[in-house]
């Protein structure tokens, strides 16, 4: 058999961009597994803590609208307790991705069936949402037509209301917020 000049290197070009393919695709996926685990581990610290420290309605109403003397959203110490366990041992949110946004700006906290289920009696739920947009290591996202190589991961976590919050160390043992005159009058720093 005869071979000719040049023919590997058309074989390579030929096989070249679908090995590529194969290999980013690869990366890539183990990428996204990783940052869905972290993502999901997040979203399930937030909801064991927030279970435990469920803040109020009135709260977590002031993120959307707020008024000109709030002092941030996790200012408040039960969303500050969520915030920080969703934080916890996730390298993920170490502030350098998706431009230093911060997590906070990620998460939704919610009562799926209604703030009045805030309660030791009916123990409802709270409800951690995590949207997360993942950026792409490889090219892979760009060449598929994703925006930006950009997935978001979308990850909630739901746990039934175990405690409400007590603070042996504040006033009437309240350890979350109901608005801002409550907040300045029991947790604002000197």
């Amino acid at each position: 058999m005869e071979t000719k000049s040049g023919q590997s290197i058309v074989e390579m070009a030929l096989l070249l961009p679908v090995m590529l393919m194969v290999l980013f695709g690869i990366i890539e996926f183990g990428y996204l597994i990783f940052a869905y685990s972290m993502v999901s581990q997040a979203a399930r610290n937030g909801a064991e803590a927030a279970a435990q420290l469920p803040p109020y309605q009135t709260w977590l109403d002031l993120r959307n609208n707020p008024p000109a003397n709030y002092p941030g959203f996790t200012a408040d110490p039960c969303t500050r307790g969520i915030m920080e366990a969703i934080r916890s041992d996730i390298v993920l949110f170490d502030g350098t991705a998706n431009e230093g946004r911060r997590i906070e700006d990620y998460v939704t906290i919610r009562y799926p069936n209604g703030s009045q289920t805030r309660n030791l009696s009916d123990r409802g739920p709270i409800e951690i949402e995590i949207n997360y947009p993942v950026r792409s290591i490889t090219p892979l996202f760009d060449m598929i037509g994703l925006p930006n190589g950009t997935l978001n991961l979308r990850v909630v976590q739901r746990r039934s209301i175990e405690n409400l919050g007590v603070d042996p160390t504040r006033p009437r043992g309240v350890a979350c917020a109901r608005d801002i005159n409550d907040w300045n009058q029991n947790f604002r720093q000197p």
